[in-house]
């Protein structure tokens, strides 16, 4: 799967967002985070932890529930499947 554009419905920032699952989400700013209102408002550092914007995460969700957006359910190795480096 690859990564899919998606607009937040409060600013019209675009990212592209590959969901793994429930609790796994990959975001990419296409642009600077920092023009987003929420972001800016927080005040909190490129890295911070707590860095984020809830109204593009409830957008992220919703799609999810309507299906807008694939979970791509990596499957990943497990056992004598898992590479090793020697």
């Amino acid at each position: 799967m690859t990564m899919r554009p998606l607009d937040c419905e409060q600013c019209g920032q675009r990212v592209l967002i590959e969901k793994f699952s429930a609790a796994h989400t990959s975001v990419q700013w296409t642009g600077e985070a920092g023009r987003c209102p929420v972001i800016a408002a927080q005040g909190r550092g490129v890295g911070h932890q707590e860095r984020g914007c809830d109204v593009l995460r409830r957008r992220i969700d919703r799609a999810v529930r309507e299906h807008a957006l694939p979970e791509s359910r990596i499957q990943l190795p497990t056992g004598d499947d898992i590479p090793r480096l020697h």
